[in-house]
């Protein structure tokens, strides 16, 4: 069945799992996921573990994660209103948390076609966890095409919902850079009413993210392309008084 889907690359993660060790790989990965989770926190509560830490109650949520490898995917059980509204609030936050704070990515949200499936087998001693449908190869041809950390919204979404009344809150019209040029998308917006002195702060840390972790290859021009067009975006925002 068709459901609103958002899948995201890492960008550089080849680099950063052949470049470091496993004690460096788990840090960044749990991070990682503490970004997501709370990004999907929905109620703003959290819990204690077995171990007594506070992590985030995702009681209620409404939104499904998966992650392998480079690829993040988050999707809804079906296509109503309040699931657009819940996957493009997660969406939005994950895209910010991980581009300004922790590690590049690109990503879109697109409405097609995605089968979950779970399957155990307590005889056999193992737990099945998969999914497939044409939507995949949509999501991921429209996020790997990105000449940029970001994030936009594919047309699919919307034919679906029109004029949603919190497309413009989370996305802005844009130039998008691609592989084979540029093409005006709604972008998920990532800054919130920068100044001059924050402007230069969040495009510190862009930099930053694209380099930390040993992932920046200075001999391939077309990573210097994606910072450049990542941190134009984030003046674009900042000209136009975006938050």
């Amino acid at each position: 069945m068709k459901r609103f889907i958002t899948y995201f690359d890492l960008l550089g993660y080849r680099n950063f799992l052949e470049r470091n060790e496993p004690e460096v790989h788990l840090k960044v990965i749990k991070q990682f996921y503490v970004h997501i989770e709370s990004a999907l926190n929905r109620s703003g509560n959290y819990r204690r573990d077995k171990n007594g830490d506070f992590v985030n109650d995702l009681t209620g949520k409404i939104v499904s994660f998966a992650n392998y490898s480079d690829t993040v995917i988050l999707w809804t059980e079906t296509d109503t209103e309040e699931e657009f509204s819940a996957i493009l609030e997660a969406s939005h936050e994950c895209n910010w948390r991980m581009n300004l704070y922790h590690f590049p990515i690109r990503g879109v949200l697109i409405y097609d076609e995605l089968l979950p499936m779970n399957f155990s087998s307590s005889d056999n001693g193992y737990y099945i966890n998969t999914f497939y449908g044409k939507g995949l190869i949509r999501a991921h041809d429209g996020a790997e095409s990105q000449q940029w950390a970001g994030m936009v919204i594919d047309n699919s979404v919307l034919e679906k919902i029109g004029d949603h009344k919190n497309l413009k809150k989370k996305c802005i019209s844009y130039e998008v850079p691609y592989k084979k040029g540029r093409c005006t998308k709604y972008a998920m917006k990532m800054t919130f009413n920068l100044n001059d002195e924050s402007l230069k702060n969040t495009i510190e840390s862009i930099k930053e993210n694209f380099k930390s972790y040993n992932k920046w290859d200075e001999n391939v021009p077309s990573l210097e392309l994606k910072l450049q067009n990542t941190i134009d975006f984030i003046k674009y925002l900042k000209e136009n008084n975006v938050g």
